[in-house]
């Protein structure tokens, strides 16, 4: 029973230690994103605006399943953002 208890702790943290990294790299890319928007090399902010979009949706998946717990900023959730990508799972 300990052993299972341990386990439990175990797979908690690693899934704790995955959201806060996948979570920074989001923001990360959003924010320098918003940031880089009308400066010399505009053309990257959007770039990296959807490089996080698309990570999130991406993650979004094991967010449903329970694995992750994704924190990221409000404006990258509005629909807009979202709307331009599309998820297709690929079936063998």
């Amino acid at each position: 029973m300990k052993g299972i208890k341990n386990d439990d702790q175990r797979r908690d943290m690693i899934n704790a230690a995955a959201s806060a990294l996948y979570s920074a790299q989001i923001t990360f890319l959003w924010e320098t994103g918003k940031a880089a928007k009308g400066k010399f090399w505009s053309f990257e902010g959007p770039a990296l605006m959807r490089t996080a979009v698309s990570i999130y949706l991406t993650l979004a998946e094991l967010e449903k399943k329970g694995f992750l717990t994704l924190t990221v900023p409000q404006d990258l959730l509005a629909a807009n953002n979202l709307a331009v990508f599309q998820t297709e799972q690929i079936k063998k």
